[in-house]
């Protein structure tokens, strides 16, 4: 008969459970950290765990008995279950470790560096290192709460884990913040504020931002793919900010899907940025016409606004009528008497406003402007743009870069 490796039927059961494809494995560590039982037969795995500091940390972290989801720079995952004996530390269990994502050469090299790997190890750590699985998170927190009921028999969801705080950077294991949340949110939130106030005095404020932090902590090895990620979340909380400011939701939804539209097709870092301050200046301009008008009518606020939001399509009355459910003469006279321009005149005016947010923001040519926005030639586009500003396109995209 198999001899029992952690002498219980259940936790037995729970470790083969996890070996099937991909395996995951099971340790059991003592109070103090010594490892005691694993059926792992990398042994390696147990010396990163604690080479990266996450072994320590686990053990200061067992006070709160809840399961604790630890994570190395690298974008390993272990989790961690705590059993007690009345007031006394008995049991830590681990399971893991996994990956994010696959590994790659350049997070291997990035994990030599960052840990200080000794040369006599290295071929053992990069093997070891190519023989984590990935696995998705969801599933493997999942599996981190099953682990606490079978060892505790409590009952927890996947919101009652707790996460390591910081990562370790050498191999003394200086604990360092990966970012200052608390600033972190105090920055978004007055970023969020500037939009529901329409407030164009958000330069400062967007410098300042960027200054904190550097986006969402998730483990990629494509610093693009998180700058894109870090945009879209953005765009998601600036979309609700400009509703709360007075925007339709209409309105706000099309415009902010637009812009991650636009995200996922950046291939820089930069393209990500342009975007995402295009987005923030976008939603500004539109909450700050939708205040500083109150007197307009529920159904020309709702005219105006869909104007804005389709400046790069066809806008005829017709369509623009049906919108709002209005007559194109009632609505033609409305918006007149409203806005103090006809409807052919706003459009132009916004485009120009949209044409001026790109030529001060984006590297779009002017002949790309001019298509997007629906002018029939670069050189009526020029002709309209010179007629509201008194400037050329080029002329002004200087003064702006100056």
């Amino acid at each position: 008969m198999e001899k029992s490796l952690f002498n219980s039927d259940k936790l037995d059961s729970f470790a083969d459970a996890l070996l099937c494809s991909p395996s995951i494995y099971i340790w059991r560590y003592s109070y103090d950290g010594s490892l005691s039982e694993t059926n792992c037969p990398e042994h390696v795995y147990h010396r990163i765990f604690e080479h990266t500091g996450c072994l320590s940390y686990m053990i200061n972290g067992a006070a709160e008995r809840t399961p604790l989801i630890l994570g190395a720079a690298l974008g390993i995952l272990w989790a961690a279950v705590y059993e007690w004996e009345e007031d006394a530390l008995k049991w830590c269990y681990v399971i893991g470790p996994v990956f994010h994502n696959e590994v790659s050469n350049e997070l291997l090299s990035d994990a030599i560096r960052r840990y200080h790997i000794d040369p006599s190890w290295r071929p053992a750590f990069v093997r070891a290192m190519h023989g984590i699985p990935a696995a998705s998170s969801i599933l493997f927190f999942q599996y981190a709460v099953m682990l606490h009921c079978i060892v505790t028999g409590e009952k927890l969801s996947r919101s009652d884990l707790r996460f390591q705080h910081h990562e370790e950077t050498d191999r003394g294991m200086i604990s360092v913040p990966h970012s200052n949340r608390h600033l972190t949110y105090q920055a978004e939130q007055a970023l969020l504020q500037l939009i529901r106030d329409g407030d164009l005095n958000y330069r400062g404020a967007m410098e300042k931002a960027g200054l904190i932090s550097s986006g969402v902590g998730i483990s990629t090895n494509d610093p693009v793919k998180r700058a894109i990620l870090s945009a879209s979340n953005f765009t998601a909380l600036c979309t609700r900010a400009a509703i709360e400011g007075g925007l339709t939701p209409d309105t706000a939804y099309t415009v902010g899907d637009s812009y991650i539209q636009s995200l996922t097709e950046c291939r820089t870092i930069v393209d990500v940025r342009t975007v995402n301050h295009t987005m923030y200046e976008d939603f500004i301009q539109r909450v700050h016409r939708q205040r500083t008008n109150p007197k307009y009518s529920q159904q020309i606020h709702a005219c105006a606004a869909y104007i804005e939001a389709h400046l790069d399509e066809d806008l005829t009355l017709e369509k623009l009528a049906h919108e709002v459910g209005y007559s194109e003469y009632h609505l033609s006279r409305k918006f007149k008497e409203e806005t103090g321009h006809n409807i052919r005149d706003y459009i132009k005016f916004a485009r120009v406003e949209r044409a001026k947010l790109l030529l001060s923001t984006t590297d779009m040519s002017i002949r790309d402007i001019a298509e997007h926005l629906r002018f029939s030639a670069p050189s009526h586009f020029a002709k309209v743009f010179r007629e509201v500003t008194g400037q050329l396109p080029q002329q002004y995209r200087k003064e702006t870069y100056k």
